[in-house]
This record gives structure tokens, sequence and C-alpha cells, in this order.
């Protein structure tokens, strides 16, 4: 799944906390994890190398050692992108908030970073610096019923074989927008998804339709009374989240989540006419 836990820092301490859930991650793979700063210019190295030292020497001892890197670049994505392709099995876990010009902030560069990679990025949130950092356990899968939200679903089938993650599929519905006979039809497709991925990765898969206003609240608070280990999510599917924007649903589960956002950008997929047809007619 990963060999390398890539961590972008950009010196604040939200961004130097992901690199102990990163540390806690990696040791049940035996697997490495980089801390990886990005300036500016060549002058700058010497300094960012000392804060960044200072920064991982500040959390303590960590279950695996942590790599200190420091790149100069014009572009902190671009910086991160051929460090991932020059090291294969890589992946990126990241804070969703930071401060100053490489703040790996949740918006733009983790957007850029979906954009410019093929697989899931890992998002650590504001409340999520202190999680356990389990690989095993509940894994909850939010769906809308668009084919690009179902894109999360073979990374999901991918790391609860690998793992022996118990999946959730789960569907939010606003009770204040649908009549209450669309829980019976929501039911049916997670339940359909449900069984399908069972069958797939021959383990157990639970779903679940969840009731509230607040899509992205709702599916945190979820989360947290199952005591999931990961969420995983397909940053856009047919409410129109075609980036991660302060008010998208993803946005909003990282802000409140106790636990790690496994985020994935699917390819462009055709919406089929009936789910765009049924779309318009809400």
């Amino acid at each position: 799944m990963f060999e390398n836990l890539v961590v972008p820092v950009d010196l604040s301490w939200a961004s130097i906390d992901a690199v102990a859930v990163a540390a806690r991650l990696a040791a049940q793979v035996g697997g490495r994890v980089e801390a990886v700063t990005v300036v500016d210019r060549l002058a700058d190295v010497p300094v960012a190398r000392a804060d960044l030292a200072y920064g991982i020497a500040r959390l303590g001892a960590q279950p695996v050692e942590v790599r200190q890197l420091v790149h100069a670049s014009q572009s902190v994505v671009g910086a991160i992108t051929r460090h991932i392709e020059h090291n294969p099995g890589s992946m990126v876990l990241m804070s969703s908030h930071g401060h100053g010009r490489s703040a790996a902030v949740l918006g733009s560069t983790v957007d850029e970073l979906l954009r410019a990679m093929f697989g899931p990025v890992i998002v650590v949130g504001p409340h999520a610096a202190k999680c356990p950092g389990e690989l095993s356990g509940e894994y909850v899968v939010p769906l809308d019923g668009s084919p690009r939200a179902d894109g999360v679903i073979p990374i999901v089938a991918a790391w609860a074989t690998e793992f022996k993650g118990t999946p959730w599929l789960v569907e939010v519905i606003d009770d204040a927008v649908y009549p209450t006979e669309r829980d019976i039809v929501e039911s049916s497709y997670v339940s359909v998804r449900a069984r399908d991925l069972e069958h797939r990765i021959r383990r157990d898969v639970q779903f679940e339709v969840l009731h509230g206003r607040h899509t992205g609240g709702s599916i945190a608070e979820f989360a947290d009374s199952r005591q999931a280990s990961l969420i995983f999510m397909a940053t856009h599917g047919r409410t129109g989240l075609e980036r991660l924007t302060a008010g998208s649903v993803a946005a909003e589960v990282i802000r409140h989540a106790e636990i790690p956002v496994v985020l994935f950008r699917p390819p462009d997929v055709r919406q089929p006419q009936r789910l765009g047809t049924l779309a318009a007619a809400r």
C-alpha cells in the first residue's frame, strides 16, 4: 500500500504534529516517514533545516525514524510530486492547515497534489493530530450515488484487504429536503454497494443511512460513534465538489473528524443520464 509517508511541513505546529500521525501509521507496516520542507531559495535551506530539526525534536521519540529533508523550489506541489515520483511506494500525508507560503492548507495545496498524483492523500484535520493512527479497525466511506464518489471504493477494497479493516458505507439524508420514503431508496443503494464490496474483498461490509442537515458533521459524528480508524472520500461527486473548498463536504468532514481522512480524486467519469435527471429533479 505504502512503504514511505511523505509529510509536507511548513514549520507550523499543525504540520509538524502530522509527522507524529504518519510515524504511528508507518510503524504498523514497517514503513518510513519523511518530513519535507520547501523553501524559495537555496540560501534559506540551512535555517529551514535547523527549524525542521527543532520541530521534529519537539515531538519526542517516534516509533519510526523520521528523515528530514529541505528542498528549494518555487513550487511546493512541484517539489513534493517530484519527490514522490523519485521514491516509489510513497504516499503523502499532510496537515489540513498551516501558515505561511508553503502551508499544507486544505484547499489549493491538497487539491493540486490530488490532481498531480494518481493515488490518495491522507489528510490530518485539526482534531486528528492525537489520534492513535490505526490502519485496521473500521473505515467510514461516504457515498452519494455518483460514479465519482464510488471511485473511492477500489481504494477502500485494497486497504481493507491489506489491513483487515471493516468498511462502513454511509449515505447522508437531509430530512428537511427529501421525503422520509427516500430512506428506503438510499438504504437500497448503499446496501447494494456494500454487498458488492463484501463479495469483492470477502470480508464483512456494513452500511448505514444517516440523517442530518450538515453532511460533513454527520459523517464525522458517525465515525466518532463507531470509533473508526479512517474515513475514505472521493473529493467530488454529484454535489459538484470540483475543488476542495472551505464549503465542501470533504473540507467539513476534515474540520470535524478526529481521525485521518483518505482523499482520492477519481478520473473524470461521465455521469449517467438518469443520475443527472434525478439530481436536477431535486
